[in-house]
Parts: C-alpha cells; sequence; structure tokens
C-alpha cells in the first residue's frame, strides 16, 4: 500500500470486531425483549410454487388448527389494513409505468416465491406446520423469464393493464453519434450480459417488532442499511407519526444493497405486530432468502464502437435491457439509466447515445446489489476496449493510454452530462503495470504460445471508474451527526447510519480523534438508532466515510469551537492563544493556565446558558444539549473513485479450469483516511467481483423456477478460490467534501468482472474467442475452447431486439 499516516492511538484496528469475533454480537434473532413483554410470535410465510398463476381459493382452517398458531392470514384478509406498495424512485423518471402491488399476493401470483399467506405462532415449528397445511388452488398461467423473450408482442403479460411488460423506455445521448460512426475506420460489435446475482447475505432478512397498544409507539429491531427509511416507510403502513416508531439496528450479518428497502414481509409482521398488539418476529431462511429476496444485475447490453485505425474512441451506441422481474423494487427499473450515465468510463469519448427498456419478468425483483450500475457500465466499457484492441493488434493498455482523461482535464464533463470532480487515471494504470511486471508477463505468454501449452495464459485489464456519494435527492441534508464532549472527558459521536460491518465505529472515532487531539480510545461512537440526534439516508453508494464522515467532522469542529470560546473565557485569554491537548485546553507557552474538557462541559450542563444553544436536530427533533454539536452535511456533487486492476490468469485447456496467478488492484479513493479500512474494502468487494466473474448466477428454467435455490447450486467463492491481492492507491482528493474522501466499498465488484473477463478472452484469444459470458465456469470454458479446436465454434454477429429497432 502507498503510505499511510498515523492513527489516533487505539484505532490500529477496527473497535467494533472483539464483540463479534468472541461471540457477543447481538442480531435480530438475539434479541430478547423487555422484562413484562410477551414473547413475539414467529411468523412463517406461504410462498407461491408457480411463476405465473392465479389464485382461485385459499383453505386456512387446517392451519388455523395446528396448536400453537395464533393467527393465520391471506392476503385478500389483509388489503385494508396493507396499502399498496410504493415505488419510492418514481420521481426519477416521470415516464415509468407503476403496477400496483401489494405486500401479500392477492388474486396472482407472478413469481416463484410470491407470499401468499402468513402464519403466527408461539414457536416456529408450530408456524412451520400451519404454513405446511395451508392449501392453495393455483391456476397455471404462461411465464416469461427471458427479458428479452418478455419484449414480444405475444409474450405473456404480467400485468394485464399495462399492456406490454415494458416498465421504462428512455435514456441518454450526447455529442454527434451518427457522424462519428460515419467517418470511423474500423466499428466493432458485443453482446454483453451481466447476469442475475443473489446478495447472499450470511444473515438473511430479519425483523422483531413490539407494538405498544396503550402508548400506540411501535419499536422495531431490525438487520437493516437505513434506520430512518425503515422508520418512514413503518408510519406509512400503521398510519402512526414517525416519532411513534423506533427503529434500532441490530448487528447486521451482511447487506450489499439487499436490506436498503423493505421488500415486503416485514410490513406485514409490523402490521400484524400492531394489529395484535403481540410483538412479532421474522427470520427468513436460507432457502427463502434464494428463493424469494431480489437480486443484483440483470442486465443484456448490446454495444457498437466506432474507432479510428489507431485505436481512438469516437463513439459508443448501447442498447440495454434491464430485467426488472415481477415488480418495482429499490432502483432496480432504474439501474439500465445509472449504467447509462457513466458508459465513459474513464475515457474521452466524444459521442454516446444508449436506449434502455426495463422489462418485467416472472423471476424476484432486481434492486441495488453491490456497485448497482457501476458494474454494469464498466462491463460495457472494458470489454468494448479490449475487443477494439484484439480487432486492430493493438496492445489492450496502449489502446487505454490513447484514450484515458488526462489528469488536466478536471473537473471533466462527460458526454453524457457526467462530472468527474477529480482524478489521476493514467498515474493508477502504470503504478498496476509495474507492479505486475506487465511487459514481462507478456514476454511469458509469447513464450508459453510459441510452446503449444495446454496451459493458456491470458493477461486482463481495466480501467473504470465509480460513481460514489453524490448529490442529495431531496429537500434538506443527505447525513447530519452530534459531536458532543462529556463530563469525563470522553467524545461522544452520534449519528444514525446503519452499520452493516464496514469499520463506521472506526472511521468515526478517528475523525473525532484527530479533531480534538485525543487517544481514540476517549471517543465513543453510537449508531444504529433513529431517536439518535442525527440523520442518515443510509448506508449505500460508497458514501458514509465521505458524507456521514463529512457531518461529523464539521460536528466536532463546531463543539471544538465551543469549548475553545468557552475555555477563553474561563482561561482570561484569547481564542488564538489556546492549544488542545491531551485533552485539556491549554495558554500557549504557560501550562499551568489549563482546563479539562470535561470540566467545561460540566460547567455548560450545569449553566447551559454559557454558550450558545442549538435548536433541536431537525430529523427528529431531539434537543442538542451539553458542550455539543449538529451538523448536517450535503455533498454538491458526485465523488468519482477509480481504479486500475490487472489479472494474471491461466486456463487448462483440458478441464476448462481457470486458476488466477496474480491479481493486482490499484485503487484511487480520494483521500484515504484509514489504510486498514480500505484494505478490507477492496478485498471484500473483489471477492464478490470475482465470484460473479467464475462462479456465480441465478438461472431459472423456462418455468419460472430457480434452478440455483441452494449453496449447493449457487455457488459462491471460498478463501481457497481466491488469489493474495496486491493493493497498492492512488490518492486524489475530492474537492467535494471537507474530507477528500471518496468511496471505495464496490471497487471490486466494478473492476474485477471486465478483469477476470478480460484475462480469460486474452487466453483464448489464439483459439480464435472473441466473446464469453460469465460466470467462467470450467465446463463452459471446456465447451468453448472444444468448439474452437473442433472448428464448431459459432460467434454470430449480435442483432438488437426489435424494440430498438423501431
Amino acid at each position: 500500500m502507498s503510505e499511510r499516516h498515523a492513527l489516533p492511538a487505539g484505532l490500529e484496528r477496527r473497535t467494533e470486531d472483539y464483540r463479534l469475533i468472541t461471540g457477543r454480537g447481538a442480531y435480530v434473532d438475539d434479541v430478547r425483549l423487555p422484562a413484562g413483554r410477551p414473547a413475539p410470535l414467529q411468523m412463517a410465510v406461504v410462498r407461491s410454487p408457480y411463476a405465473h398463476a392465479r389464485i382461485n381459493s385459499i383453505q386456512l382452517d387446517a392451519a388455523r388448527a395446528v396448536p400453537g398458531v395464533a393467527a393465520v392470514y391471506a392476503g385478500d384478509e389483509l388489503v385494508e389494513h396493507l396499502p399498496l406498495m410504493e415505488f419510492m424512485f418514481a420521481q426519477m423518471a416521470s415516464d415509468l409505468k407503476m403496477p400496483a402491488r401489494h405486500p401479500l399476493a392477492v388474486g396472482k401470483v407472478r413469481y416463484v416465491g410470491d407470499p401468499v399467506a402468513v402464519v403466527l405462532a408461539e414457536d416456529i415449528y408450530a408456524a412451520l406446520d400451519g404454513r405446511d397445511l395451508v392449501e392453495v388452488d393455483y391456476e397455471p398461467l404462461p411465464s416469461v423469464t427471458d427479458p428479452e423473450r418478455a419484449l414480444a408482442a405475444d409474450a405473456p403479460l404480467l400485468y394485464e393493464e399495462l399492456g406490454s411488460n415494458v416498465v421504462l423506455r428512455g435514456g441518454t445521448q450526447g455529442g454527434d453519434v451518427a457522424a462519428a460512426f460515419a467517418q470511423a475506420d474500423h466499428t466493432v460489435t458485443l453482446r454483453l450480459e451481466n447476469q442475475r446475482l443473489a446478495p447472499a447475505s450470511m444473515e438473511p432478512r430479519a425483523c422483531l417488532f413490539d407494538f405498544d397498544a396503550q402508548r400506540q409507539r411501535l419499536t422495531a429491531w431490525l438487520s437493516s442499511q437505513s434506520v430512518f427509511q425503515a422508520r418512514n416507510t413503518l408510519a406509512r403502513f400503521l398510519a402512526l407519526p414517525p416519532e411513534h416508531i423506533q427503529v434500532y439496528n441490530a448487528d447486521v450479518g451482511g447487506a450489499f444493497g439487499a436490506k436498503t428497502l423493505f421488500l415486503g414481509e416485514e410490513i406485514i409482521a409490523a402490521v400484524l405486530a400492531k394489529q395484535l398488539a403481540r410483538p412479532v418476529k421474522w427470520i427468513e431462511d436460507r432457502g427463502e432468502n434464494l428463493q424469494a429476496h431480489m437480486h443484483g444485475r440483470g442486465q443484456i447490453n448490446y454495444v457498437e464502437a466506432a474507432c479510428t485505425a489507431e485505436g481512438r474512441l469516437l463513439a459508443l451506441r448501447v442498447r440495454t435491457i434491464g430485467d426488472v422481474g415481477a415488480f418495482l423494487y429499490s432502483i432496480g427499473p432504474l439501474l439500465p439509466l445509472f449504467s447509462a450515465n457513466m458508459l465513459s468510463g474513464a475515457y474521452q469519448i466524444p459521442a454516446i447515445e444508449c436506449q434502455i427498456a426495463s422489462v418485467l419478468t416472472n423471476k424476484v425483483p432486481t434492486g441495488a446489489y453491490r456497485g448497482a450500475g457501476r458494474p454494469e457500465a464498466a462491463y460495457i466499457v472494458e470489454r468494448t476496449i479490449e475487443r477494439v484492441a484484439h480487432e486492430l493488434q493493438l496492445d489492450p493498455v496502449e489502446v487505454r493510454r490513447r484514450n484515458l482523461i488526462p489528469p488536466d482535464a478536471f473537473p471533466y464533463r462527460t458526454a453524457g452530462g457526467l462530472v468527474y470532480d477529480s482524478g489521476n487515471y493514467q498515474a493508477a494504470l502504470d503504478k498496476a503495470l509495474a507492479l505486475a511486471d506487465y511487459a514481462g508477463w507478456r514476454e511469458r505468454q509469447r513464450q508459453r504460445r510459441a510452446q503449444s501449452s495446454a496451459r493458456l495464459l491470458g493477461i486482463g485489464v481495466s480501467t473504470f471508474i465509480e460513481t460514489t456519494g453524490g448529490p442529495s435527492r431531496g429537500q434538506g441534508p443527505q447525513e447530519a451527526a452530534t459531536v458532543r464532549i462529556q463530563r469525563d472527558g470522553t467524545i461522544l459521536v452520534q449519528s444514525a447510519v446503519a452499520h452493516n460491518g464496514q469499520g463506521h465505529f472506526t472511521t468515526f472515532a478517528q475523525i473525532a480523534a484527530e479533531a480534538f487531539g485525543v487517544p481514540g480510545s476517549q471517543v465513543e461512537v453510537r449508531l444504529n438508532d433513529a431517536s439518535l440526534p442525527g440523520y442518515s439516508t443510509g448506508t449505500n453508494a460508497s458514501r458514509i466515510t465521505q458524507i456521514s464522515g463529512s457531518a461529523i467532522h464539521l460536528a466536532a469542529q463546531k463543539a471544538r469551537t465551543k469549548a475553545l470560546q468557552l475555555a477563553s473565557q474561563v482561561l482570561e485569554a484569547a481564542v488564538d492563544d489556546l492549544v488542545l491537548e491531551q485533552g485539556r485546553i491549554v495558554v500557549r507557552g504557560v501550562p499551568a493556565r489549563a482546563i479539562e474538557l470535561g470540566e467545561l462541559a460540566r460547567r455548560v450542563e450545569e449553566q447551559p446558558d454559557l454558550i450558545e444553544r442549538e435548536a433541536p436536530n431537525p430529523a427528529n427533533n431531539v434537543p442538542i444539549e451539553g458542550l455539543a454539536a449538529w451538523h448536517d452535511f450535503a455533498s454538491a456533487g458526485t465523488a468519482i473513485a477509480s481504479g486500475a486492476h490487472i489479472a494474471i490468469v491461466e486456463i487448462d485447456s483440458e478441464t476448462g479450469d481457470l486458476e488466477i496467478l496474480r491479481y493486482i488492484a490499484v485503487d484511487d479513493a480520494g483521500h484515504v483516511l484509514n489504510h486498514y479500512l480500505t484494505e478490507a474494502q477492496v478485498h471484500g468487494s473483489l471477492a464478490q467481483g470475482i465470484g460473479q466473474a467464475l462462479f456465480e448466477g441465478v438461472v431459472y428454467d423456462d418455468e419460472g423456477q430457480n434452478l440455483t435455490g441452494t449453496f449447493m447450486d449457487y455457488a459462491i467463492p471460498t478463501a481457497g478460490h481466491l488469489p493474495s491481492f496486491e493493493l497498492d492507491l492512488v490518492e486524489t482528493p475530492s474537492p467535494l467534501n471537507p474530507l477528500g474522501a471518496k468511496g471505495v466499498g464496490e471497487s471490486g465488484t466494478i473492476g474485477a468482472p471486465p478483469t477476470i473477463v478480460n484475462a480469460a478472452l486474452d487466453a483464448l484469444a489464439p483459439l480464435g474467442v472473441k466473446s464469453i459470458d460469465m460466470p467462467l465456469t470450467p465446463e463452459k470454458l471446456w465447451a468453448i475452447i472444444r468448439s474452437a479446436r473442433q472448428g464448431t465454434l459459432q460467434q454470430p454477429e449480435p442483432q438488437p431486439p426489435a424494440i430498438f429497432r423501431s
């Protein structure tokens, strides 16, 4: 890694991990209600075995007769208590078609796993027994699982009232695409697919709701990425004021975007907790998670690129099909638009045109999964530039160099209109090439090919960008926090961020410790609670350090200023003559004239008028008391992180096994506050990115059955499948926040898929192989090698669907 600055004492490692690795964590299933509260009812969900069917009738009597069963409900019985689900991002696409959807299916099911009834019982075993006795009379209907097939005029319709399965048409255009193609020396065409992925976090969805009927208040314990979004959603469905809902985030066993919003079952549990005036718990099992939770990715792209004979890109023309699934959820239908906005990648591309079609299929919905639109865009650009290099018989690194945005061009506006704040893409690429010994591996490759080795050597490169943070989509701040000096001299940081394991406790403690010049052990951080004097839109989009961290930084500076101003009165000295040393404010050059931070806090608690009083936190009306400061922060733009990754791979042509010999990742996350945490985020995202490239993929049959419904079928990489990553950094601070930070948590899911696939295609190039879709399983690689050697390999010219030609 690059040179590191010293961390405050006590923050050399993550402070939040000891409790978890010693088995003292408290996940939702570990929560025990206070004495005097009844034990929670356990909820089990009856799910459709059909991808598309009418519900003729549901028989619940047998389930209700099971000993221990407290209640059983079908969807039509809860219609009056369960409002229709809302699509919260509707304002981002004015022409979006939004079919009606109930949290519990009414009249019709549209995917295998669609909830049709729920059973509540005194224990989970009675609930499962009752679930198995619910009888549903289904009338199966034709289904469609292929998004391209769903575009056809004769495709089965998921919602007849819409008239088609297309819920969104749109796109972007910048520059003169037609002129660029007319003057191009060469054009290339590709069909690229980003397969569906299961987020597959260690802990599936989980929730516990306790409603106090007398006080009309709900307490919720969740495994979530946003306690405020959860609170606001619950307020709408339960018809309660938001201040009557207390949301706590328990320890979270992974989320990756999939726990940002409620899919539906959580809302059912909350509504029934209120209706029955009894706590209700629902813990999703692994089978449900793989079958009925949201998926990521699910995108097909038809790409045309125009270039000069020297490999300079002149234009991109992209046609994108987004697989929405059975209903609109999270940002699923908008993901193709997100990808379209990032099609310039790290390159100067004068003209870009992208048309998108988001289409319904009889599968679970797609939504935000680690990267959310950025991996798809990077895959398009990096696979395209690799094809250009191959067709022109140029080194792919040299083609990248000729197209990269130069460091003196920032801020840079792309043809699509996205503004890049800062970057140095050449420096990252140069550093990665040096670390990898790129020239040396190219020479080894030439020697091996001359020997006709059975082990095919490939070198893959990608140079990508990642949008992180971003401006607020609504009114008001994105994040807010309170920093307080306490009577014992410690610093208290209060934020409403929902922690999912990223290291926020350590990062926030570091920011506050550096502001006050105290050891990290003297900083306490509180998160995961909507009643704290803070605010957070959610832990997503690689945004927390740069947005929440900036709010904490500003609040800490404000609290520090208050302390210095008060100390100047007590010590009868000018503020400019005061310094902070080891938890004390000292008159410069006169160490005997000093006052402890804790003593200042005590004085303010006893005499609040000693300092200017702050208004209550506007997010939840919590007063800001004591020697403390509240501050919000909203970024004025999107911080653009970037990276250059290189993979060296070997493919055994006799078995199709692909081995990663080396993986080098050089990332630019702006000013890096904590190198240890940055490494951890890159490691985790690389594992998931390589997982997509080589192993993972949700597969459905034509009837809509998920064929990858267990971990025996849905393959996740283990440590033995991954190499030792070689990491380094380039730092170009962002001007958009006071920390200069950019996000890094999704870089591996963006950079790894094209890097690995480019390496595989480089290895297969002597066989004439130009294209292959992820995941690169041994069976798939063996089959394509065999076809190439037998002369039966077919690589037809891709033709986009008719919807884009009309």
